[in-house]
């Protein structure tokens, strides 16, 4: 709300405040979207805006998850673009804190690495899950 110009101001304000909100709307209407998983011979990669962790496939476990997002601890979140420290809820199999790179809140697969869960929202979360599956990642069903 800040960009909405008080009643005291001129009409050139108000004009250029408001052409100022249309364009960084469309700016981030239009800038290519920044999250994407790759699968490389021997790791994931995810691909956020910021950094690209790899995850390799060795010591690599996946599931598809019911869980929800819920509240983001530190990190990105605007529609679309999910990133970074979130608490999952609803999730059957007890993980409460997750490393997001969604595009949405639910319907994910989470991805455990270490000691870290990852949050990912793939077009084809069956597709992603047979693939890792396929190339040795520990998958359950």
């Amino acid at each position: 709300m800040a960009l909405i110009p008080d009643e005291g101001n001129t009409p050139l304000l108000r004009g250029v405040m408001t052409a100022l909100a249309l364009c960084v709307l469309a700016l981030f209407q239009g800038a290519p979207r920044r999250l994407a998983y790759t699968l490389t011979p021997d790791a994931v990669v995810i691909r956020r805006i910021l950094n690209q962790p790899r995850l390799p496939y060795a010591g690599l476990s996946a599931c598809r998850t019911s869980g929800v997002l819920g509240i983001r601890t530190f990190g990105t979140g605007m529609p679309g673009y999910l990133s970074g420290h979130f608490t999952l809820s609803h999730d059957g199999q007890g993980v409460s804190r997750v490393l997001a790179a969604a595009s949405a809140g639910q319907g994910g697969v989470l991805l455990h690495s270490g000691d870290a869960h990852y949050f990912l929202t793939p077009a084809d979360p069956q597709a992603f899950l047979a693939e890792l599956a396929r190339r040795g990642t520990g998958v359950a069903i």
